[in-house]
């Protein structure tokens, strides 16, 4: 009887651990924090001040401080106060609109600081979004996509609200945006015409696969058994379950056309992400790879590039 409670002791003891560390790494991973400074300089600290690329973000951070927007708001299906930023077209008839979804902590003007002077020059709309549990929009945790997809379905509604049901429409997103994105085309409705294409910058290819990499990566942890531990307070306090869908799944269920832009030097969310997603879905996805690009950055790296593909893409598709 002695060996059989020793047994049963460490068995349950072991349990035990699992789910604290599997709680360590989803406070980690998914808690809300305090927010980071979004000054020019805190914004883009690591982009050396020799680096070319920095003098043109300089001017587009400036241009998008300077130019008029407008708060806009949703109520998510759990009840949060999302916030958005709307840029309007006010010379000449806007192309369409398209809406902006922020990576893992960060911002649109973080994230999309390039992207949104050329996409509002080129004629589009542009709603910036705040995620939730970012900047001004509610929320206590990050939920990698899974809950954020039925938002942006949300913020298509909102924008037909805002400019008619003829008003062209577009998502587009980087890195965890890329996965949100994604994620939301498997939820369009192909009975609405408004919403006509995707795309995603860098994007992981489903919430379980990025967590356990970031695990082993960060920490040396084995991602197995306790991203099953991990993954049970995600669903308890979070309300989501990290294999519930994914990215590469959703968009080989999407009947809408995909530009995917993916670094191939990329350490963080690995190009193989967007290879996968553009594997599982090739029929509708377009994958361009830019080299030497690391996360977040391909436009960085290639600006004609991703401009002629982006605007092509759009103008073909809206």
């Amino acid at each position: 009887m002695t060996a059989l409670y020793i047994c049963l002791s460490v068995f349950i003891s072991a349990i035990l651990i699992l789910f604290a560390i599997g709680y360590i790494i989803f406070y980690i991973s998914a808690r809300r924090r305090r927010e980071r400074p979004d000054g020019f300089e805190d914004t883009f600290r690591k982009v050396k001040d020799t680096d070319p690329v920095k003098k043109r973000l300089k001017t587009d951070y400036d241009w998008f401080e300077g130019i008029k927007k407008e708060d806009i708001t949703v109520i998510s299906h759990d009840g949060l106060k999302l916030f958005a930023e709307l840029l309007r077209v006010t010379d000449g008839t806007p192309k369409g609109t398209v809406i902006l979804f922020h990576g893992y902590r960060s911002s649109a003007r973080r994230d999309f600081c390039l992207q949104i002077r050329i996409l509002h020059d080129a004629g589009y709309h542009v709603i910036a979004v705040h995620q939730r549990s970012h900047k001004k929009s509610e929320g206590k945790y990050l939920c990698y996509g899974l809950n954020e997809r039925r938002d942006a379905i949300l913020w298509v509604k909102k924008a037909k609200e805002l400019f008619g049901k003829d008003m062209p429409l577009a998502l587009m997103g980087l890195s965890m945006g890329g996965a949100t994105v994604l994620m939301a085309s498997g939820l369009a409705s192909k009975n609405d015409p408004s919403l006509r294409c995707v795309v995603a910058d860098c994007p992981f290819s489903s919430p379980w696969d990025i967590i356990s990499e970031v695990v082993w990566a960060k920490y040396k942890i084995y991602p197995y058994p306790v991203m099953y531990f991990t993954n049970f307070w995600f669903r308890v306090l979070a309300k989501c379950d990290l294999r519930e869908t994914s990215s590469a799944d959703s968009a080989a269920a999407s009947h809408l056309p995909i530009l995917i832009f993916h670094g191939d030097n990329d350490t963080f969310v690995l190009s193989e992400h967007s290879k996968k997603v553009h594997k599982k879905a090739s029929l509708n996805t377009k994958l361009v790879l830019i080299p030497d690009a690391d996360h977040a950055q391909a436009i960085f790296f290639d600006e004609e590039l991703y401009k002629k593909e982006l605007l092509d893409f759009l103008s073909e598709h809206m």
